[in-house]
């Protein structure tokens, strides 16, 4: 917070109001992904996803050496994603929750199956049905 500390406490909660609100104003994936490029860089957008494997990582048990060595990250953002962890873990299963319905839901919907009642081995067609297209 040093780099900001001009703000004041009124300046602090509108920020992270309105960052609240973009959250929330995605209805589907395409409005996420219109979001995301219109608000975030590459190098942000690069930033969050790996703090969020860093996290799945300690979730799953593994040790900040190996953490550091399989996903090639220091060890200061290492802790500093250990400690938003332990400060609030639920974040993750918010994700991991919504990751499982899309993957379920993507893999319902991205094939199917072509053929007559009487054929046993239908094949499958691709529908062009993406992930983003679940609704929220």
């Amino acid at each position: 917070m040093r780099r900001y500390k001009f703000l004041t406490k009124d300046d602090i909660y509108d920020a992270f109001n309105r960052l609240r609100d973009t959250f929330l104003a995605a209805k589907n994936g395409d409005d996420v992904e219109e979001i995301i490029k219109g608000l975030l860089t590459h190098d942000e957008k690069l930033k969050i996803g790996r703090r969020i494997l860093i996290a799945e990582c300690l979730r799953e048990g593994m040790g900040i050496d190996e953490t550091a060595k399989t996903l090639k990250v220091g060890k200061n953002t290492i802790m500093s994603v250990a400690k938003k962890l332990d400060e609030n873990s639920i974040f993750l299963d918010l994700i991991s929750k919504r990751r499982n319905k899309v993957e379920s839901e993507y893999g319902r919907k991205k094939y199917r199956l072509i053929g007559s009642s009487k054929l046993i081995f239908k094949k499958r067609k691709y529908t062009g049905f993406k992930r983003k297209d679940v609704e929220r």
